[in-house]
């Protein structure tokens, strides 16, 4: 195949991730279906995507390979393992990348790429790192939470106060899909109104 620069961009986006499904992938490209499928077998043919199924009945998901990143130019190693344990969690946060840039028109940075560019640590944090930075103009980014379980009081309250001293982010929106996580999370923030507990749709 002949390597175009809208492959580079394929495969950096998905590394930033870490993974994504070739549906996402077409969410991204804004492509139609054909293109989008006939794309990324050729980038799996010529071994700078590689397909796993992680779950029975789950659709596949594409990683770049060593020869991806290489291709793309990309400093941020492929993942090498994808978590069991997280696996949801991750793949939910390419949708809500994606779901946050169509209604925003800004720019979403996954937690990978901000590991990579903050040297393992957030915009004026130490520490934590949020699931990743919304970019809509020239001010500081909006730190995006994608929470699904409910954290200890402990934790959720160090996060928090870390946020409350952070001036490189302009507000944090919590998102999860479950109840008990929304109310626990509005225990926690207090009278802080930059941070913001938005639901998933269903």
């Amino acid at each position: 195949m002949i390597f175009q620069d809208r492959d580079k961009e394929i495969l950096q986006w998905v590394n930033g991730f870490g993974f994504a499904s070739v549906e996402q992938i077409g969410k991204w490209m804004k492509a139609g279906k054909s293109v989008v499928y006939s794309r990324v077998k050729k980038l799996v043919g010529g071994g700078y995507l590689e397909r796993e199924r992680i779950l029975h009945g789950q659709a596949r998901i594409h990683k770049v390979t060593k020869k991806g990143t290489i291709a793309s130019g990309d400093a941020i190693l492929p993942m090498k393992q994808i978590r069991l344990g997280t696996f949801r969690h991750d793949l939910m946060l390419v949708d809500l990348g994606l779901q946050l840039e169509q209604e925003s028109g800004g720019r979403f940075v996954p937690d990978r790429r901000i590991r990579h560019d903050e040297g393992l640590s957030g915009v004026g944090q130490i520490g934590h790192i949020p699931d990743g930075y919304l970019y809509m103009d020239d001010q500081k980014p909006v730190a995006v939470e994608l929470e699904l379980s409910v954290k200890s009081r402990a934790r959720l309250k160090s996060i928090i106060e870390d946020y409350s001293g952070n001036l490189g982010v302009r507000e944090v929106w919590y998102y999860t899909d479950q109840d008990e996580v929304a109310r626990a999370i509005h225990k926690s923030i207090g009278d802080y109104d930059f941070i913001k507990v938005k639901k998933l749709a269903a």
